[in-house]
């Protein structure tokens, strides 16, 4: 299980197989909001850690599409992971 608050991460994690399990809304000190993003799967952890190395490497179609999955759940609404 991988928790992020990184758009791109959470993306990448979902085009190589990853599974959005969740996210939760955390208000800041400031008054703003962040998203964090839970993904559970097999090898998500190795996926995280490639990503964060910067080896990470991924059809760059499936990303553009979970990065607007991600956008949608985010801000259009759908609770349907939301804890």
């Amino acid at each position: 299980m991988v928790e992020t608050k990184d758009l791109w991460q959470g993306a990448y994690l979902l085009a190589e197989g990853g599974w959005l399990d969740g996210f939760h809304i955390r208000i800041k000190s400031d008054g703003k909001r962040e998203y964090i993003f839970r993904l559970t799967g097999e090898g998500v952890e190795d996926l995280a850690r490639r990503f964060k190395d910067g080896d990470a490497v991924c059809n760059v179609r499936k990303l553009k599409t979970h990065v607007s999955h991600l956008k949608q759940v985010i801000f259009g609404g759908d609770s349907s992971s939301r804890e």
